[in-house]
């Protein structure tokens, strides 16, 4: 590549939203660079992360749900449609590393008008209202790139902070936006606690690998003593076992330590077990990465990464470990067909939250929660994506005397699946970049949107949105909103939930723009409505579709509906229509006209 080549429009980071962004993009007949600061491709995904975080299947739609899609074919293809591996996906959420690695580069590969750049660490931005060029330390010296559109896929925001977009990495107190969970926080069954004062610190939530581990003999590889182990680190560990409250290593529940969580070919995404006395994660040790240079990060990377590999092999191999649990502990071992080019070891350590920009709209506890006298969240005329899942923080800081056994800031409660708007990925400041990943919430708002389907969706209407304003005057806030929505509807992707009319129905594209305008607010009577528990559908965190989110398309509109819908049509006369859905297209068709 040329020294100072010009593009149409840069990503920056290659998660699964840069991706997107930069797929989509090019799709759009736009010249898009995607740059990769490190060796690494398909950011967490690809590095361990594989057992994918959402809570029903309806609310995964977009590029995201195109990967999911492949993911099954694939496995259908290579094992069987009827084969243990193609039913371990789960519709395709669940697949091995090397196999999202293989789809997603498939993906890039595809665009021919997309540039793929690996290890070119970002060194500076030249930068005003605008961002006009970056610089970058690649292995053959620095070279500088120039768009007319940039997009900050990172986990980090690195690239808006070097354009000097204002962010936070702080946690807001109660009486900034008023949340039940912000704030210093001790949370344990479904209670918060006495102590908690709610007051705002600059503590970050705890991070942790996710161990990509087989039980399968043939393919296990050893799990290293890490060069800085130190047996006394674990040894507190001993009276958990001796006193019975861990009983399991690998599992679901809290008397256990690795969260098991199967993918298909006999392997598990091991994650950190919320409040178990035994984490995974470090809480209070990785404060340094949000703003952290390369090394700094290193430094914690590495920290991590020999704590969770040390604690393995002290649980495979101490003699002061119960015989029982050291047996257990050698049941699964890493992987190895995975991750030859660090070892077996995860590339990529799980940030759950670094910075979080200032942007035209912060998204809050609030947006994820019913709206008075409803049983949606509110409207949001300005959605791009939705998300699904629990307000969840895996805590900042151990609980201290106070409660020495909870993690302080470890939180989880329930959401009503929400809209998110466009200006949580708009900065307030420069108008040429969008950042998906690094958006504008609040701690407590981010912990519900920190999942890579939501941050996908998200890189999906960025590219969607850059590829409008570059078609205009080049600036974000001037993208036409409803041409948006349009366009990611066209592609599949959700700006509202429904529990029965997905991508590819009748009535999809007239539902989806029926949700900008409330007309989904009112299919359900708030006084008589009776909310039923969620259906489990898999494993602890998946269920069946949300309760009371239908439209029903077919039902026939009633007179009460009829009234209400008859006065949110946009744009000239109510429709004539029998059905629910046929109301709803007759009115998208004469708005849209």
């Amino acid at each position: 590549m040329a020294f100072g080549e010009k593009f149409d429009f840069v990503v920056y980071g290659s998660t699964p939203a840069g991706i997107a962004s930069a797929v989509v993009a090019a799709r759009q007949g736009r010249r898009v660079a995607l740059v990769e600061p490190t060796e690494h491709f398909g950011g967490l995904l690809t590095g361990g992360l594989s057992y994918t975080d959402f809570r029903t299947q309806e609310s995964v739609t977009g590029f995201f749900r195109e990967y999911m899609d492949r993911v099954l074919v694939y496995y259908q293809q290579k094992y069987g449609t009827d084969s243990p591996q193609a039913r371990d996906c789960f519709f395709g959420a669940h697949a091995e590393p090397h196999v999202s690695t293989l789809l997603l580069r498939q993906m890039v590969a595809e665009q021919k008008t997309l540039t793929l750049e690996m290890g070119w660490r970002l060194r500076g931005v030249k930068a005003g209202s605008r961002i006009q060029t970056a610089s970058f330390q690649t292995g053959a010296g620095t070279r500088t790139l120039e768009a007319r559109f940039w997009v900050d896929a990172t986990y980090e925001g690195d690239l808006a902070a070097a354009a000097r977009v204002p962010y936070r990495t702080d946690r807001e107190s109660t009486r900034e936006y008023g949340e039940h969970f912000a704030g210093i926080l001790y949370f344990d069954q479904g209670k918060i606690l006495p102590g908690s004062t709610g007051a705002g610190d600059a503590n970050i939530q705890c991070y942790n690998f996710r161990v990509i581990m087989t039980n399968r003999k043939e393919n296990m590889a050893p799990v290293p003593r890490p060069a800085s182990y130190r047996r006394e680190e674990f040894t507190p560990l001993i009276p958990h076992f001796t006193s019975g409250r861990i009983t399991e290593i690998y599992t679901e529940a809290p008397t256990g330590i690795f969260r098991l969580q199967r993918l298909p070919n006999g392997k598990s995404d091991m994650n950190d077990i919320k409040q178990a006395p035994i984490r995974i994660a470090l809480p209070g040790e990785n404060g340094g990465w949000p703003e952290g240079d390369a090394p700094a990060r290193e430094r914690i990377h590495q920290r991590h990464l020999d704590y969770a590999m040390g604690l393995l092999y002290f649980l495979r191999t101490d003699e002061a470990v119960p015989a029982a649990i050291r047996a257990k502990a050698n049941e699964w071992g890493l992987a190895k067909d995975e991750f030859a080019a660090t070892g077996n070891l995860p590339p990529a350590l799980y940030v759950r939250e670094a910075r979080r920009i200032r942007g035209t709209y912060t998204f809050t506890e609030h947006d994820t929660q019913p709206a008075p006298e409803s049983v949606r969240t509110a409207t949001q005329p300005a959605a791009i994506a939705i998300g699904d899942y629990a307000l969840n923080s895996h805590g900042h800081q151990r609980g201290g005397p106070l409660y020495p056994s909870l993690v302080e800031g470890d939180f989880a409660f329930s959401t009503t699946p929400f809209q998110i708007p466009y200006g949580t990925i708009v900065p307030g400041m420069v108008e040429n970049l969008l950042v998906p990943v690094a958006v504008s919430a609040t701690h407590v708002g981010y912990s519900a949107l920190r999942l890579e389907p939501t941050w996908t969706a998200l890189g999906h209407a960025a590219g969607l949105a850059a590829n409008l304003a570059l078609g205009g005057d080049g600036n974000a806030r001037s993208v036409d909103i409803g041409a948006l929505q349009s366009a990611l509807h066209e592609q599949g992707q959700a700006t509202i939930y429904t529990s029965d009319v997905p991508p590819g129905s009748r009535y999809w594209r007239a539902v989806q723009w029926a949700g900008q305008y409330g007309f989904l607010a009112d299919i359900v009577e708030y006084r008589t409505a009776v909310l039923t528990p969620l259906q489990r559908r898999h494993g602890l965190q998946y269920s069946h579709a949300f309760p009371l989110h239908a439209v029903e398309p077919g039902a026939a509109l009633d007179a009460r509906l009829r009234a209400l819908w008859v006065k949110r049509v946009p744009c000239g006369d109510a429709p004539d229509a029998s059905t629910r859905g046929e109301f709803l297209e007759a009115a998208r068709r004469q708005c849209q006209r």
